[in-house]
């Protein structure tokens, strides 16, 4: 009787002791998952500018090496907020070649930035705004650029369009591009000056 007792009590050790061993390495299993989630949580990347967001996106080449010598890698990397009409790739080589040409050469950047200026507004303007204002007027609204040309923006079938003041008109294409110094819009054709 008291051999079989002395059995039950060691069995019962092996057990107890067994059982936390379990427990224990349960807790850091789970320990280590939690470790091991909590390092592949991502971390919020920092939202990255107008200018370094024309500098990284393929769609937008043309325009950023047409920008590097201009006064608009320091402008669109300020505070803002600024709203912009970013010309595609496709749009830009629409233009006749010897107008692209020109705005090319160095010695025009103050003709290219005119250009730009054309596309540039400052505060948040984001697509609803538009759509909200070309409604309120009747279906269009007058957009004045940082560089005081107006645009008209306008709807067709559900598309909005910028119009210039020689009859250029670009349909919007992506919109609300987030970014840290404002909002970006691409747009199908280039915005030019009166003059």
């Amino acid at each position: 009787m008291i051999h079989s007792l002395k059995i039950l009590t060691i069995f019962g050790l092996l057990i107890f002791t067994s059982c936390n061993e379990t427990k224990s390495n349960a807790t850091k299993v789970e320990n280590d998952q939690l470790l091991a989630q909590a390092s592949m949580i991502p971390t919020e990347k920092e939202v990255p500018t107008i200018y370094e967001r024309i500098a990284i996106d393929v769609s937008y080449t043309t325009l950023h090496n047409m920008l590097k010598e201009t006064k608009y890698p320091k402008l669109l990397q300020e505070q803002g907020p600024y709203t912009i009409f970013i010309p595609l790739n496709g749009a830009i080589k629409k233009l006749h070649p010897k107008t692209l040409k020109n705005l090319q050469k160095p010695e025009n950047t103050s003709k290219l930035e005119a250009v730009m200026d054309c596309h540039i507004f400052r505060g948040l303007i984001n697509k609803q705004d538009i759509i909200k204002a070309i409604k309120e007027n009747g279906g269009s609204v007058k957009l004045k650029t940082i560089g005081g040309t107006r645009l008209i923006a306008s709807m067709k079938d559900d598309k909005i369009y910028l119009i210039d003041k020689k009859g250029n008109a670009g349909r919007l294409m992506a919109n609300d591009i987030e970014a840290s110094n404002g909002i970006i819009h691409t747009i199908e054709s280039v915005m030019m000056p009166a003059n």
